[in-house]
Formats: C-alpha cells, sequence, structure tokens
C-alpha cells in the first residue's frame, strides 16, 4: 500500500488505478475531478496532522491511518467490495545483519557499519 502526507496526493495516485469512488459512509460519488477539488479542498481547509498519513489500496481505495496502524478507509472503489481492504497497516519488516560480525544493518547498505565487512 502506498502512503501519502495529502489527500490531494493520495487522490492523485489513486486516479491512475479507478475513476470512481463512493464515499465509506454514505452514498455520495465522486469522479476524479470531483474527488480532486475535494482533496485539495480538505488539505487546505482541514490538514491532518503530522503524525498522520494517508494510504491507497492496490485496487485505489483511499484510507487515513491516525495513529499508525489502524485505517479508516474514506472513499471506496467499486471494486473495493471484491477488494479485501485491511483494518490495520500491516508493514513488512526487513532486517539484514553482518554475516561476519552479526550486529544489524541498513537496508541497502553495502558495507556493515560495526566492522566495515562488504555485505552480500
Amino acid at each position: 500500500m502506498e502512503r501519502f502526507d495529502t489527500l490531494l496526493e493520495a487522490t492523485e495516485f489513486a486516479a491512475t488505478l479507478c475513476k470512481n469512488w463512493t464515499f465509506a459512509t454514505s452514498n455520495d460519488r465522486y469522479d476524479v475531478k470531483g474527488l480532486m477539488v475535494l482533496a485539495e479542498t480538505s488539505d487546505s481547509e482541514n490538514p491532518i496532522d503530522e503524525d498522520c498519513f494517508y494510504v491507497v489500496s492496490p485496487a485505489g481505495a483511499i484510507g487515513l491511518c491516525e495513529d499508525g496502524e489502524d485505517i479508516d478507509w474514506l472513499f471506496l472503489t467499486g471494486s473495493s467490495t471484491d477488494e479485501d481492504l485491511p483494518i490495520t497497516l500491516q508493514t513488512a519488516w526487513q532486517i539484514k545483519f553482518c554475516s561476519k560480525c552479526g550486529n544489524g544493518v541498513i537496508l541497502g547498505a553495502r558495507f556493515c557499519g560495526a566492522c566495515g565487512a562488504k555485505l552480500n
């Protein structure tokens, strides 16, 4: 799932995946243009807190994650009923260790920060 700091950024990305949404708690329907206008207005009049972010599902549904875990789905796609939308954010942690000294290393690093050994 992709993360975004503003509803407009999330909407722009979601628009590459689908073209119509329904508000999750009502029957209000939005096309790309309508949701873009709503997103821009929402971002300027009611911005989210620093520790909050928006997520976009693979089908284009847009949700708000306020605590880094729970997702409140705001805009659903026509295929959202078929999509299994998670209610919590699942992050895949990738931990890598140096084969020489065993210390944890930064993902993507070429050398161990502790012993200097070349990483595979």
